[in-house]
Protein backbone atom coordinates (compact mmCIF):
# COMPACT_ATOMS: atom_id res chain seq x y z
CA UNK A 1 0.00 0.00 0.00
CA UNK A 2 2.74 2.45 0.94
CA UNK A 3 4.53 1.73 -2.31
CA UNK A 4 1.55 2.41 -4.54
CA UNK A 5 2.08 5.53 -6.60
CA UNK A 6 -1.65 6.06 -6.91
CA UNK A 7 -2.15 6.23 -3.15
CA UNK A 8 -4.85 4.47 -1.11
CA UNK A 9 -7.66 5.24 -3.57
CA UNK A 10 -6.19 3.32 -6.51
CA UNK A 11 -9.48 1.52 -7.07
CA UNK A 12 -11.43 4.72 -7.49
CA UNK A 13 -9.22 5.73 -10.41
CA UNK A 14 -10.27 2.67 -12.37
CA UNK A 15 -13.72 4.25 -12.72
CA UNK A 16 -13.57 7.05 -15.25
CA UNK A 17 -15.16 9.16 -13.94
CA UNK A 18 -15.69 7.71 -10.48
CA UNK A 19 -19.09 9.22 -9.87
CA UNK A 20 -20.94 8.28 -13.06
CA UNK A 21 -23.95 6.01 -12.90
CA UNK A 22 -22.45 3.17 -14.94
CA UNK A 23 -20.40 1.79 -12.03
CA UNK A 24 -23.63 1.28 -10.14
CA UNK A 25 -25.09 -0.77 -13.00
CA UNK A 26 -22.10 -2.90 -13.85
CA UNK A 27 -19.39 -3.60 -11.29
CA UNK A 28 -16.98 -4.61 -14.03
CA UNK A 29 -16.76 -1.02 -15.19
CA UNK A 30 -15.48 0.20 -11.85
CA UNK A 31 -15.03 -0.67 -8.16
CA UNK A 32 -17.93 -2.33 -6.37
CA UNK A 33 -19.67 -0.63 -3.47
CA UNK A 34 -17.75 -2.81 -1.01
CA UNK A 35 -14.41 -1.92 -2.62
CA UNK A 36 -15.17 1.78 -2.59
CA UNK A 37 -16.24 1.61 1.05
CA UNK A 38 -13.03 -0.18 2.01
CA UNK A 39 -10.94 2.35 0.09
CA UNK A 40 -12.66 5.29 1.77
CA UNK A 41 -12.05 3.74 5.16
CA UNK A 42 -8.42 3.20 4.25
CA UNK A 43 -8.21 6.85 3.29
CA UNK A 44 -9.72 7.79 6.64
CA UNK A 45 -6.94 5.91 8.43
CA UNK A 46 -4.18 7.57 6.39
CA UNK A 47 -5.35 11.10 5.64
CA UNK A 48 -4.14 12.77 8.83
CA UNK A 49 -0.55 11.55 8.38
CA UNK A 50 -0.14 12.21 4.66
CA UNK A 51 2.33 14.83 3.40
CA UNK A 52 0.54 18.15 2.72
CA UNK A 53 0.49 17.72 -1.05
CA UNK A 54 -1.00 14.24 -0.87
CA UNK A 55 -3.36 15.35 1.86
CA UNK A 56 -4.73 18.14 -0.32
CA UNK A 57 -5.02 15.78 -3.29
CA UNK A 58 -7.00 13.10 -1.49
CA UNK A 59 -9.06 15.63 0.47
CA UNK A 60 -10.31 16.84 -2.90
CA UNK A 61 -11.02 13.26 -3.94
CA UNK A 62 -13.07 12.62 -0.78
CA UNK A 63 -14.86 15.95 -1.22
CA UNK A 64 -15.76 14.99 -4.78
CA UNK A 65 -17.07 11.64 -3.57
CA UNK A 66 -19.30 13.45 -1.11
CA UNK A 67 -20.44 16.00 -3.67
CA UNK A 68 -21.46 13.55 -6.41
CA UNK A 69 -22.26 10.32 -4.57
CA UNK A 70 -25.91 9.22 -4.55
CA UNK A 71 -25.49 6.65 -1.76
CA UNK A 72 -25.98 8.11 1.74
CA UNK A 73 -23.66 5.45 3.13
CA UNK A 74 -20.84 6.47 0.79
CA UNK A 75 -21.39 10.15 1.54
CA UNK A 76 -21.13 9.27 5.22
CA UNK A 77 -17.88 7.38 4.61
CA UNK A 78 -16.49 10.42 2.78
CA UNK A 79 -17.45 12.68 5.70
CA UNK A 80 -15.76 10.33 8.17
CA UNK A 81 -12.60 10.44 6.07
CA UNK A 82 -12.67 14.24 5.78
CA UNK A 83 -12.87 14.50 9.56
CA UNK A 84 -9.17 13.59 9.57
CA UNK A 85 -8.13 16.29 7.12
CA UNK A 86 -7.19 19.70 8.60
CA UNK A 87 -7.54 21.51 5.27
CA UNK A 88 -10.02 24.34 4.58
CA UNK A 89 -11.58 22.30 1.77
CA UNK A 90 -12.36 19.50 4.20
CA UNK A 91 -14.04 21.90 6.61
CA UNK A 92 -16.05 23.47 3.80
CA UNK A 93 -17.33 20.05 2.72
CA UNK A 94 -18.17 19.11 6.31
CA UNK A 95 -20.14 22.33 6.67
CA UNK A 96 -22.07 21.49 3.52
CA UNK A 97 -22.71 17.99 4.81
CA UNK A 98 -24.51 19.46 7.81
CA UNK A 99 -27.45 20.09 5.49
CA UNK A 100 -27.33 16.70 3.75
CA UNK A 101 -30.70 15.06 3.09
CA UNK A 102 -29.67 11.99 5.10
CA UNK A 103 -29.79 12.10 8.90
CA UNK A 104 -26.85 9.70 9.20
CA UNK A 105 -24.67 11.99 7.08
CA UNK A 106 -25.63 15.09 9.06
CA UNK A 107 -24.85 13.31 12.32
CA UNK A 108 -21.43 12.28 10.99
CA UNK A 109 -20.76 15.85 9.83
CA UNK A 110 -21.64 17.30 13.24
CA UNK A 111 -19.34 14.84 14.98
CA UNK A 112 -16.58 15.56 12.47
CA UNK A 113 -16.81 19.30 13.17
CA UNK A 114 -16.10 18.70 16.85
CA UNK A 115 -12.36 18.90 16.27
CA UNK A 116 -12.32 21.88 13.88
CA UNK A 117 -12.44 24.63 16.53
CA UNK A 118 -13.21 27.43 14.08
CA UNK A 119 -15.79 30.13 14.68
CA UNK A 120 -17.57 29.19 11.45
CA UNK A 121 -17.83 25.57 12.56
CA UNK A 122 -19.23 26.61 15.94
CA UNK A 123 -21.84 28.77 14.23
CA UNK A 124 -22.81 25.93 11.92
CA UNK A 125 -23.23 23.53 14.83
CA UNK A 126 -25.34 26.13 16.63
CA UNK A 127 -27.54 26.54 13.58
CA UNK A 128 -27.99 22.78 13.27
CA UNK A 129 -28.85 22.50 16.96
CA UNK A 130 -31.56 25.13 16.52
CA UNK A 131 -33.07 24.24 13.16
CA UNK A 132 -32.54 20.60 12.21
CA UNK A 133 -35.70 18.50 12.03
CA UNK A 134 -34.03 15.43 13.53
CA UNK A 135 -33.55 15.24 17.28
CA UNK A 136 -30.61 12.87 16.80
CA UNK A 137 -28.85 15.42 14.60
CA UNK A 138 -29.54 18.22 17.09
CA UNK A 139 -28.06 16.15 19.90
CA UNK A 140 -24.95 15.41 17.82
CA UNK A 141 -24.48 19.15 17.20
CA UNK A 142 -24.86 19.98 20.89
CA UNK A 143 -22.43 17.23 21.84
CA UNK A 144 -19.79 18.66 19.50
CA UNK A 145 -20.25 22.18 20.84
CA UNK A 146 -18.89 20.93 24.16
CA UNK A 147 -15.40 20.87 22.62
CA UNK A 148 -15.54 24.57 21.78
CA UNK A 149 -14.39 27.40 24.00
CA UNK A 150 -16.06 30.45 22.53
CA UNK A 151 -19.08 32.61 23.24
CA UNK A 152 -21.21 31.36 20.36
CA UNK A 153 -20.95 27.78 21.64
CA UNK A 154 -21.63 28.87 25.20
CA UNK A 155 -24.67 30.89 24.09
CA UNK A 156 -26.12 27.95 22.18
CA UNK A 157 -25.66 25.56 25.08
CA UNK A 158 -27.33 28.06 27.41
CA UNK A 159 -30.29 28.24 25.04
CA UNK A 160 -30.46 24.46 24.94
CA UNK A 161 -30.99 24.40 28.69
CA UNK A 162 -34.30 26.19 28.09
CA UNK A 163 -35.51 23.57 25.62
CA UNK A 164 -38.59 21.53 26.56
CA UNK A 165 -36.89 18.33 25.51
CA UNK A 166 -35.19 16.55 28.45
CA UNK A 167 -32.78 14.97 25.96
CA UNK A 168 -31.67 18.39 24.72
CA UNK A 169 -31.25 19.66 28.26
CA UNK A 170 -29.28 16.62 29.33
CA UNK A 171 -26.96 16.73 26.30
CA UNK A 172 -26.37 20.44 26.96
CA UNK A 173 -25.26 19.68 30.55
CA UNK A 174 -22.89 16.98 29.27
CA UNK A 175 -21.43 19.40 26.71
CA UNK A 176 -21.09 22.15 29.32
CA UNK A 177 -19.24 19.78 31.62
CA UNK A 178 -16.76 19.12 28.83
CA UNK A 179 -16.50 22.81 27.96
CA UNK A 180 -16.03 24.19 31.47
CA UNK A 181 -14.74 21.36 33.64
CA UNK A 182 -17.59 22.05 36.04
CA UNK A 183 -20.00 19.34 37.09
CA UNK A 184 -23.45 20.09 38.44
CA UNK A 185 -24.54 16.49 37.96
CA UNK A 186 -27.17 17.29 35.36
CA UNK A 187 -28.84 19.97 37.46
CA UNK A 188 -30.20 22.27 34.77
CA UNK A 189 -31.02 25.14 37.12
CA UNK A 190 -27.52 25.11 38.60
CA UNK A 191 -26.06 25.28 35.08
CA UNK A 192 -28.32 28.20 34.21
CA UNK A 193 -27.25 30.08 37.33
CA UNK A 194 -23.59 29.38 36.61
CA UNK A 195 -23.80 30.63 33.02
CA UNK A 196 -26.02 33.61 33.81
CA UNK A 197 -23.50 34.70 36.44
CA UNK A 198 -20.80 34.85 33.80
CA UNK A 199 -19.35 31.37 34.11
CA UNK A 200 -18.06 29.74 30.98
CA UNK A 201 -15.09 28.05 29.31
CA UNK A 202 -12.59 30.49 30.75
CA UNK A 203 -13.66 29.69 34.31
CA UNK A 204 -13.15 25.97 33.90
CA UNK A 205 -9.35 25.77 33.58
CA UNK A 206 -8.65 25.72 37.27
CA UNK A 207 -11.47 23.28 37.90
CA UNK A 208 -10.21 20.93 35.17
CA UNK A 209 -6.78 20.75 36.79
CA UNK A 210 -8.07 20.38 40.32
CA UNK A 211 -10.94 18.02 39.65
CA UNK A 212 -9.00 15.15 38.04
CA UNK A 213 -7.21 13.93 41.22
CA UNK A 214 -10.42 14.32 43.18
CA UNK A 215 -12.42 12.37 40.62
CA UNK A 216 -9.81 9.62 40.72
CA UNK A 217 -10.24 9.44 44.49
CA UNK A 218 -14.02 9.56 44.18
CA UNK A 219 -13.92 6.59 41.84
CA UNK A 220 -12.51 4.39 44.65
CA UNK A 221 -15.43 3.37 46.92
CA UNK A 222 -13.49 2.72 50.14
CA UNK A 223 -11.91 6.20 50.15
CA UNK A 224 -15.26 8.03 50.09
Amino acid sequence: MTGCLDGPLYGLKRANPYFQSQWRKDSEKGPTFTQRTEEMRLLKSQLATMPPEEQAKFTKTASDVYRYETSPEMRREAVLALANSPTPEAEATLMKACSDRSDKVRIAACKALKSRQSEDAAKMLSTVAQTDESMSVKLAAIESLGAYRNESAKTMLRQSLDEKSPAMQYQATVALREMTGRDFEGNVESWKQFLDAGGGPESGDEVRQASLPQRMLDSIPFIR
